[in-house]
């Protein structure tokens, strides 16, 4: 009898420590171009590691410093047989391709671009969507009836986000004036801060008093133009309020860290598939983050209609 219950107690204790002790997931996160400390998309990712740390995982994380090194960094995650790979960013794709084709049995997530294989999950935001409310609100917001966009590389991504904003500003005010500037046709594009400043100021000058950028880290320098000049900024992929307090008056923020989460559980769960998820305002997968320091510029009025604009943009 006291074998048959020390056999028992002993099989008790081995399940509960297999299950409670676990071995954590790993994953391995290769960032975009321009690094962290980007103030948009390559920092909203890194609030994603933030959490999956929180979560257990281990994640480990390069900077690839440019295009070329992305493709070696997923080669490096995917030899060492990580549980869960991920690339970020529309400039990942080539290389994604390549190495989902070459490791087969290798669970890669693509953000923010498509990659069709079995074993690669894509994760898009709706950006034309996120776009669309944040026109509504600079339309909204306007003095002078006059908005701005400013774009990083030109590329048909890009001018989703420039679609999208006018759409959303003409839905609200059908007189409203645009003024639209690029930074070039290359990557380098999001990351020339000096020459976005310039043409913050240009834009300003031709009449609009707020600008929405889909820049990267160009997007910085838009800010620092606001900060010297009388226009307010709508910002980009993660919440850049803090970057120029007061100036700043709202951001479309990328939920990568969701997305990142959402394709841990299906992990988890044994039911990670290749496919192309979309994620927008109805999964809070994408967002309109107002400024805590710019409460004045929303009063009742546009308060309301912003959330009509809301309910429209899910609902339809």
């Amino acid at each position: 009898m006291k074998l048959r219950l020390f056999l028992v107690v002993t099989l008790l204790v081995a399940f509960l420590s297999g299950s409670l002790y676990a071995a954590p997931l790993t994953i391995g996160i290769v960032l975009s171009t321009g690094g962290l400390n980007d103030g948009s998309f390559n920092d909203a990712a890194y609030e994603g590691v933030v959490q999956l740390r929180k979560d257990g995982a281990i994640v480990e994380v390069v900077d690839p410093g440019s295009i070329s090194g992305i493709e070696p960094a997923l080669r490096y995650f995917c030899k060492r047989k990580l549980d869960m790979v991920c690339a970020v960013g529309l400039f990942a794709n080539e290389a994604v391709r390549h190495v989902s084709n070459e490791f087969p049995e290798s669970k890669i997530v693509l953000i923010d671009s498509v990659v069709s294989a079995p074993n690669v999950l894509s994760v898009l935001f709706d950006e034309e969507q996120g776009s669309f409310f944040a026109g509504a609100f600079a339309a909204l917001v306007s003095r002078k009836g006059c908005v701005g966009f400013l774009g990083g590389m030109e590329s048909p991504m890009i001018a989703s986000f420039e679609k999208g904003f006018k759409s959303g500003a003409v839905f609200v005010n059908p007189d409203i004036k645009f003024v639209s500037r690029y930074l070039g046709k290359t990557p380098d594009a999001f990351d020339m801060i000096d020459k976005a400043e310039k043409e913050g100021y240009e834009i300003n000058k031709e009449g609009a008093d707020i600008i929405y950028h889909a820049a990267g880290k160009s997007g910085l320098g838009l800010i620092a133009a606001a900060r010297r000049a009388d226009f307010f900024v709508i910002g980009v992929d993660s919440d850049q309020s803090k970057a120029a307090p007061g100036k700043v008056a709202a951001s479309v923020v990328k939920r990568i860290d969701i997305a990142l989460v959402k394709a841990v559980e299906v992990l988890k769960k044994g039911s990670f598939n290749g496919g192309v998820w979309t994620l927008g305002l109805q999964d809070h997968g994408i967002e309109l983050a107002y400024s805590r320091f710019n409460r004045d510029l929303i009063t009742h009025e546009i308060s309301l209609k912003l959330d009509e604009i809301e309910d429209f943009l899910i609902n339809k």
